[in-house]
């Protein structure tokens, strides 16, 4: 045994340690941490593997509940308008239910309206009346304000809309466009 002088024995190799006055072992060393001064006071009952098990069951019931909650789906007030994939990038495509446009030009934006969309300049709108590729109006003294869009989002590759929080396009209305040559109607 090696003793410091100031206090107890500790076995070398590990063992259990023991006061060198009263010959009482006061402590559990286990083999390993005898080179690491690492001494246990008391083995560790049974109430502590309890508690780890009663630990990882609640951390596994609350695994479980944020699965099945389906964290990728946004609120029960987006409604799913299919997969993404559905509406190319690069392009503006009519909504399956022909109240709105996907434009995925630049950024995704769900345009609603009924418009027919202009290839030719990117707006909206065949006759007098037109918008341009920002949804802001472009015929003056028309009585019609700058094109809504809705709030949409992307979850696990679908896409979903909020109809009920839409904004209308920022900006002022510019000058007449001329109208548009050949206008893609809104049909699904």
């Amino acid at each position: 045994m090696v003793q410091d002088g100031q206090g107890p024995a500790v076995p070398v190799g590990g063992g259990v340690p023991v006061d060198p006055q009263t010959g009482e072992r006061f402590g559990y060393l286990p083999r390993k941490a005898a080179r690491r001064k690492i001494i246990i006071r008391r083995r560790l009952g049974l109430h502590w593997m309890l508690a780890a098990l009663g630990a990882a069951l609640l951390i596994g019931v609350a695994g479980a509940a944020f699965l099945l909650s389906d964290p990728g789906r946004p609120a029960p007030r987006y409604a799913d308008l299919g997969t993404l994939a559905a509406y190319p990038a690069g392009a503006v495509t009519p909504l399956n239910t022909g109240a709105g446009w996907v434009d995925r030009r630049i950024a995704l934006t769900l345009w609603l309206t009924s418009e027919p969309y202009c290839e030719a300049d990117g707006g909206w709108g065949a006759g007098p009346v037109r918008w341009d590729s920002k949804g802001i109006l472009h015929s003056a003294g028309s009585g019609q304000a700058n094109l809504r869009y809705a709030d949409a989002k992307v979850a696990r590759g679908h896409l979903y809309v909020d109809r009920s929080r839409s904004t209308e396009a920022p900006g002022s209305p510019g000058a007449d466009l001329p109208s548009c040559p050949a206008a893609r109607p809104n049909a699904p």
